[in-house]
């Protein structure tokens, strides 16, 4: 980096001509409770490079938008703030906030997460500036349950590796708000889809078909998770909106396994069933199953267990719901 003065991003007094190195994307939504300890982790680092901290604010009820006004006018040249008239839903608020980036790096601090390591972006830019065939740096995370319901566990496995393209297929192996990758990825892409739910899958999935993701084992932020979030309450019909990924996907790169994706999505789908069994979404839940065992068959004979694991599940809910 040639700078070996630290100091964190609160007191830089970087001229206004400086282009920030760095862009934090941060999204809030009725989190006012949980806003100001995510934003002062971020003033918080220490770094040699200029950061600039994007927050889109989707019209919030609570204090959320008093709270990062606040901020915004305490440091205008370090916070920019999107304040959405409306509500735009998730995935437009995220695509706004990355579109809004100028830094050759985009970040993510979650609104309702924070970062509990004062040197986690000099780190992970350190480790990106001398890694070019890296498109992307991540790290483990702490959960905690707001309702404590659960005790707080690591979020991802407890040993440095590399992650590619085969590890965004499933279940995520790490938490969103430590992840920072290289800005022309998203030009490249022209973004995500806004017809999508789970706007951190299509991020993961995009990055990784640029190059490897780099994973380190320093738990160097907390993730909260609550009982609304949207894992615990998206019905059928919401999760449903994630199969418009796969035209994106094949668009990006055809040789993305995008029909053994496409089956978990389907495993998802109806995985999210929670009605009773006597209304019309009995039929939806039957075909999301029967679509994920026939597209599971895209990468036979590897399929198999896991068409033994979504069968078992589909009973499960069968049952469930009949009682």
């Amino acid at each position: 980096m040639g700078n070996d003065y630290y100091e964190e991003v609160r007191h830089h007094k970087f001229e206004s001509n400086v282009a920030p190195l760095v862009s934090v994307v941060m999204t809030a939504y009725n989190i006012g409770d949980y806003l100001e300890e995510a934003i002062e982790s971020v003033l918080s680092q220490k770094t040699n490079f200029k950061i600039e901290l994007i927050i889109g604010e989707n019209c919030s009820q609570d204090n959320s938008r008093a709270i990062l006004k606040l901020y915004k006018d305490k440091f205008p040249g370090i916070i920019q703030a999107l304040l959405h008239e409306t509500n735009i839903g998730l995935t437009p608020n995220s695509i706004a906030t990355q579109n809004a980036c100028t830094g050759k790096y985009i970040a993510f601090c979650d609104g309702d997460d924070y970062w509990t390591d004062s040197n986690k972006l000099q780190k992970q830019i350190e480790f990106l500036e001398s890694n070019s065939d890296y498109s992307a740096s991540c790290h483990q995370a702490e959960t905690i349950y707001m309702d404590g319901s659960t005790e707080a566990h690591l979020f991802g496995q407890t040993t440095n590796t590399t992650f590619g393209v085969n590890d965004t297929l499933f279940e995520r192996k790490f938490h969103t708000s430590s992840l920072v990758y290289r800005q022309e990825i998203w030009d490249m892409a022209e973004g995500i889809p806004a017809n999508i739910l789970s706007n951190d899958r299509a991020i993961y999935i995009m990055v990784a078909m640029h190059g490897k993701i780099s994973y380190l084992n320093d738990v160097m932020c907390i993730y909260r998770k609550s009982s609304s979030g949207i894992s615990s309450s998206a019905s059928m019909n919401e999760l449903k909106r994630d199969v418009n990924m796969i035209p994106w996907i094949k668009k990006l790169d055809r040789d993305y396994p995008y029909l053994k994706f496409e089956s978990f999505l389907h495993l998802n789908i109806f995985g999210a069933y929670k009605a009773g069994l006597l209304n019309l979404k009995l039929f939806r839940f039957v075909k999301h199953y029967l679509l994920f065992v026939i597209l599971s068959f895209s990468y036979f004979p590897n399929n198999l267990g896991d068409v033994k694991y979504g069968s078992i599940r589909f009973l499960k809910i069968l049952r469930k719901n009949a009682q």
